[in-house]
């Protein structure tokens, strides 16, 4: 007796489309939340007329970011985890922020007031 062969194309496809809507979940996000943010960093125009290299740390203590600055200049920090963090350049005074995905935190580094 012959059996019918649309039962097994049928599963297939349907195995097949909740696969391909379960990768699009995850791809898409699917309402999932980015823990960075993003912060702002300006070197002081009293800083020596060198370059500093700016480096953003995370609360746990790792290398988030680093980008290098001239005094007067700012920088743009993308993807920075959210919290607490420590800015530091050179002999600049050391900073810290707070993170958040709603705002952008801004810090000036400075020669003074350490």
């Amino acid at each position: 007796m012959l059996r019918p062969v649309v039962r097994r194309p049928l599963r297939r496809v349907a195995t097949s489309l909740v696969l391909g809507a379960a990768a699009a979940l995850t791809l898409a996000g699917c309402g999932a939340h980015d823990s960075t943010g993003q912060i702002t960093v300006t070197v002081s125009e009293n800083a020596a007329q060198r370059p500093y290299e700016v480096k953003v740390f995370a609360a746990t203590g790792k290398l988030a970011e680093h980008q290098r600055v001239f005094p007067g200049g700012t920088a743009a920090f993308a993807g920075v985890p959210l919290g607490e963090v420590t800015v530091r350049a050179a002999d600049l005074c050391t900073q810290h922020a707070t993170v958040s995905d709603g705002s952008v935190a801004t810090v000036t580094l400075t020669t003074t007031g350490c």
